[in-house]
């Protein structure tokens, strides 16, 4: 468990150094795609993280080095 402390701490860190994307999908879509991440061991964030990272790797040429 974290301590209220710790959590004070990684929500500042996170505040400062991270941002949510997001894109509007109808529902039953989202189940699909939570019911095939679940199956396959892997997160909905994990799996859309991969894609946006190989559409980075194919359209920016290379490789900008970026804290992940």
């Amino acid at each position: 468990m974290v301590t209220p402390a710790k959590r004070k701490t990684n929500n500042a860190w996170d505040k400062a150094n991270m941002t949510i994307l997001g894109c509007k999908v109808r529902k039953d879509y989202a189940q699909r795609v939570r019911a095939a991440c679940s199956a396959n061991g892997d997160t909905v964030n994990a799996v859309l993280k991969a894609a946006l990272d190989g559409y980075l790797e194919a359209h920016e040429g290379p490789k900008q080095q970026a804290q992940d």
